[in-house]
Formats: C-alpha cells, structure tokens, sequence
C-alpha cells in the first residue's frame, strides 16, 4: 500500500511506503551478513529494546500493559492470533486503535511478567535511537551514475526474507504531524545517510510494529512504533522502479507524484531516505485508556455435575502469567469452568506435587 505526500519535510514530494505486506528487516550500513545485529546487542547499547520485542504474526509488537502489547494498526490481524514473548505465546482477545494515530494496543489472555517502559518526555531532534524489526539482511547493491558516468554504492535493493530479528541505531532528525507529509499521527523521523557509524541502520517493508527506543537516564524506553518509509528509486525516468534502502539518492530517480524525479548530482552531501515513526508520547492519553480496558483476570469454577450449579472454586490460587490455577483436590468427580473473556478454554488438567493444576489460554 501506498500513500501520496504532499511534501517531504519541506523538501519534495513523496510516495510513502507502508511498511507491511511482506517482511522485511532493519538494514544495517555498514558491512556483515546475514548475522549481523541479529542477536541481541552488548556494551553500552545491552538491555536496549530487545528484551521487550516480541513477535505478532510476521511482525513485531511490545508489552505495554499487564495484558496489552502495542504495535502498528495498519498491519491488521485477527483476535485469536498469537503474540511469542520471553518464551510464551499469547493468544489475542481483543484490541484498541487509536483514531488519530496508526497506533493499535493488543489485549491478550494471561499477563505478561513485566512490561516496558514508555517515555515521559517526547523525542528531541538529534537524540540517538535504538530501532528492531524482522525480515531480510540488505539485498543486492544499488549504483548510481555520480561523476564521469562511474557507479558508485548509493544502497541496497531489499533481500530475501527470513523473518529474523535485527537491531540498528540511528538519531532523530524530524519531529513533525504526519499530515504534513501525506501520513497522519506524531512522527519521530531518521535518515539513514551513513552518518553515525557502521550500525545506523533504516527500516525496510514489513519491519511495521517494530519499536523505536531512546535511552533516559540509565534506562532504554519505548518511544516510537514503525510506520513508513521512502523506498522507491529508478534508474531512469521510465518503468515501474524497484525498492530499496537508499543512504543517497543522488544520480537516481526518486518517486514523486507519481512521476520519476532524477535527484540532482549536487555537492557532496547525502540525500538520504527517511523513515518514520509514530511517536508515543503525544498519545499517551489514548494509550493508558486503552490500557485500562483490558479485560479482567479469569476465574475459576467448579462443580459437582457438568450441568452445574457451578460456584467460585474454593482455595485456587491464579498464576496468570503462567495463565494456570491450583488447587488441593477433592473427593469425588469435580468439573471446573472458566469464567471471563470470550474464547477462554482450559488445555489442560494434571496432577503435580499433590495438587490440581489446571492450564489455561
């Protein structure tokens, strides 16, 4: 899907790529495989947003709230679709979008162990940021004729898919209302124009729902989910034109209202593409409404007979993160029900250390 802008930062007219329908990954700029940034990162950039990644479908979401994960509402999905984090899967039952925004918060069954921190304090220009997403190491290169005719690395073409996920940096350059772009929503925005060392990196299709953090004081914090990206280059002025991740688009024909634009060979800096994110502090009020909407913890019931009447089990004891009740057994056939949410079922019953341990999703 694509949207039409009617400027770019004050700069140019733009078709924006929504970053879904297929996956794709964080591009890296500087040289390495497949691996590369694909495990979680170390130093001083340890505990920086990877912990609280987890998986929705083929992209990307993030604990926010005890049941509640945040991501992009343009990726769709169904209630009933899982979301993998910190080794468990979550099933979906519900969710929140917010109309002014392409924020979606997720309700899940069960609760998470922790949830991340979320920013206090909007981003500021020039701030450095941790971005993930999933999908492709960088793909093919992408020349352009500069000086003399003689190609030079202005990107890469997008790779194939491997749904992994990886890790870049990058700093905040834009802080602008979607609108004036063609997108709507707060928006953080970063160029990847090579700037800041071989781990900036730039989204690519599919990395929608991934996390953009920013560190505060000694603390990583959720500031921003993906949104879009500039993608669309030419090597001339016809034809369908191909996607990639460009650090310099000079000497290449950019998209704009949907015509092919050559992007002058002038000076010597970079004109990088830019992607952007949706900003959540400015829709911290929706989120933490949203947050109290998720639904209340089950409970459990019990009965004699599978007809009922059936009444509060009496000394269960609820583990929802591990979304399973105990309790001492007792004599007799005894039928047990859940109580909650729509679509609440009971996978399991088993015996362990004496007591009736009975699973939940």
């Amino acid at each position: 899907m694509q949207m039409r802008s009617t400027r770019r930062c004050a700069v140019a007219s733009l078709l924006w790529t929504l970053i879904h329908g297929q996956l794709g990954a964080v591009v890296v700029f500087g040289p390495g495989g497949a691996d590369r940034n694909a495990s979680a990162p170390t130093g001083s950039l340890a505990d920086s947003g990877w912990q609280w990644t987890g998986h929705f479908n083929a992209f990307c979401g993030v604990p926010v709230g005890r049941s509640s994960f945040l991501t992009a509402a343009h990726i769709g999905g169904e209630v009933g679709d899982r979301f993998d984090w910190n080794g468990r899967s979550y099933r979906t039952v519900g969710f929140e979008t917010d109309a002014a925004s392409d924020l979606r918060l997720w309700h899940v069954s069960g609760e998470f162990g922790s949830t991340t921190p979320i920013v206090l304090q909007d981003l500021r220009i020039g701030e450095s940021v941790m971005i993930l997403g999933r999908g492709t190491a960088r793909g093919t290169p992408i020349l352009a004729e500069r000086v003399d005719d003689s190609p030079i690395l202005a990107g890469w073409r997008w790779g194939s898919l491997d749904g992994r996920l990886r890790w870049g940096t990058n700093t905040i350059a834009h802080r602008i209302d979607g609108a004036s772009i063609g997108l709507y929503g707060p928006l953080a925005g970063c160029a990847f124009d090579g700037g800041i060392g071989n781990d900036e990196a730039c989204i690519s299709l599919g990395d929608s729902g991934g996390p953009l953090f920013v560190r505060r004081s000694q603390e990583w914090q959720l500031a921003a989910i993906h949104f879009a990206v500039e993608a669309a280059f030419n090597t001339s002025e016809t034809g369908t034109g191909e996607n990639g991740t460009l650090f310099d688009y000079r000497g290449l024909y950019r998209q704009s209202n949907s015509a092919w634009v050559l992007e002058p060979i002038e000076g010597t800096s970079p004109v990088p593409a830019v992607f952007f994110s949706t900003r959540v502090m400015p829709r911290r009020t929706w989120l933490d409404a949203s947050i109290a909407k998720a639904p209340a913890a089950p409970t459990l019931e019990q009965a004699a007979d599978p007809q009922g009447p059936f009444i509060p089990a009496v000394g269960s004891n609820h583990d929802p993160v591990a979304r399973t009740f105990t309790l001492d057994p007792s004599a007799g056939s005894t039928f047990f029900q859940l109580r909650g949410t729509a679509g609440l079922v009971i996978v399991r019953v088993h015996l362990q250390s004496g007591q009736v341990v009975i699973q939940y999703d």
